[in-house]
């Protein structure tokens, strides 16, 4: 009895001395991993560009004193190591794949809607933040008020089509902000709202399953929903529908890292008469092109660019017609699919991306013979973006 209880406590012993063996292996493993793919993005370059996710990806931090005191530096590299970890793009794609195994509906901002639809969370900076905009605005118009002032704040995919949102989806209200600061505009501005023609059309593909874009289609029913404000006259009938691209997987399946059977077509609209023609002139690049759509650019990631080749600081686009009217847009990407619509009725377009822009507005207004200005935005990048105001301001 006695060999017996001797054996099987060596067994125990056995057994015990074996699992900690496998799992002071597993702790080893599990840290050298971290040291290789720490080491591997230490010793690697940098990577500038994520075409996955279309953004300017964080660089190593400049060191400086006041930055460790007041803790940017640590904040910085935190975004840094994030950012240039190698196989981000997988360990993005496994979380978020683990995540919904477990029932999770979002990931880095984004829906996991119905019909494997991704839509943008509404997130707002502070009310102090968004006034400061407004009251740019609101200066700008009154310093130049022989100008005709349209503003378009377009509403995104989870203010029109909420009813694709996951079930108990805790979002804002994005109307009653767009309400809110429109109301707070002064009369100089003619506000255009294609809310009301896209809550008529929700039932049609206004906004990309894969991109926080709206569609070509979306752009031209608020073309039409907003003209007549802008004293323009639509037609119907004016344009023939091209698909450029089946295979469209657009910015938040990258941000987001879900994986979908899911991509997204689109289209361009073609103008029907020979006369409607513009030579696009892309200032900053010194490049000169007679279309609007950048066929080159359906070949990348990023083929939403295909409108206008893109965002640019400034582009001026020069249309066959003679009636003296010159419009300055300033506007984020939304625009991008909007303007070819606006094309038939101004002699010169100039484009302004606030991001980008560094020049003077004031002296553009002037030189360009500006008439109109149409102010373009989509809510989401509106109300999270401080560019704006220090153009207005000629900052």
């Amino acid at each position: 009895m006695r060999k017996k209880d001797n054996h099987r406590e060596h067994d125990q012993y056995a057994h015990s001395l074996f699992y900690k063996k496998y799992i002071n292996l597993l702790g080893l493993l599990f840290i050298g991993i971290l040291a290789f793919f720490s080491l591997a993005s230490l010793i690697l370059p940098d990577t500038k560009l994520s075409e996955n996710e279309n953004r300017i990806l964080t660089q190593w931090p400049r060191f400086s004193v006041d930055s460790i005191i007041d803790g940017r530096y640590m904040k910085k590299m935190q975004k840094y190591t994030a950012d240039q970890l190698v196989g981000r793009n997988f360990w993005i794609h496994t979380k978020t794949s683990t995540d919904r195994l477990i029932g999770k509906n979002s990931s880095n901002g984004v829906y996991f809607g119905k019909n494997a639809t991704l839509i943008e969370n509404f997130d707002p900076l502070s009310a102090d933040t968004v006034a400061q905009t407004q009251t740019a605005l609101n200066q700008f118009a009154e310093k130049h008020s022989d100008l005709n002032h349209f503003f378009m704040l377009v509403p995104n995919a989870i203010s029109v089509t909420a009813d694709k949102l996951p079930a108990y989806a805790p979002v804002l209200n994005q109307s009653d902000y767009i309400n809110s600061f429109t109301a707070g505009l002064q009369e100089h501005f003619s506000v255009l709202d294609p809310s009301p023609i896209l809550a008529e059309h929700q039932d049609q593909l206004l906004y990309y399953k894969t991109d926080h874009h709206w569609t070509t289609l979306g752009a031209w029913l608020s073309f039409q929903g907003v003209a007549d404000t802008m004293g323009i006259k639509a037609d119907p009938d004016a344009y023939i529908v091209y698909p450029v691209t089946h295979s469209f997987s657009g910015a938040l399946a990258s941000k987001s890292g879900y994986l979908t059977s899911s991509s997204d077509t689109i289209e361009v609209y073609i103008p029907k008469s020979d006369d409607d023609y513009s030579v696009v002139s892309y200032v900053e690049e010194q490049k000169k092109a007679a279309s609007l759509y950048d066929s080159e650019q359906l070949k990348e990631n990023d083929k939403y660019a295909v409108f206008l080749a893109g965002n640019h600081p400034i582009i001026k686009i020069k249309n066959p017609v003679l009636n003296e009217k010159n419009l300055l847009i300033i506007k984020d990407s939304y625009a991008n699919a909007f303007i070819p619509f606006l094309t038939p009725f101004y002699s010169e377009i100039t484009v302004v991306d606030p991001r980008y822009y560094y020049d003077s507005i004031d002296d553009l207004i002037a030189d360009a013979q500006i008439t109109d200005v149409l102010y373009l935005f989509n809510a989401n990048s509106f109300f999270r973006d401080t560019s704006l105001e220090p153009v207005l301001n000629d900052e």
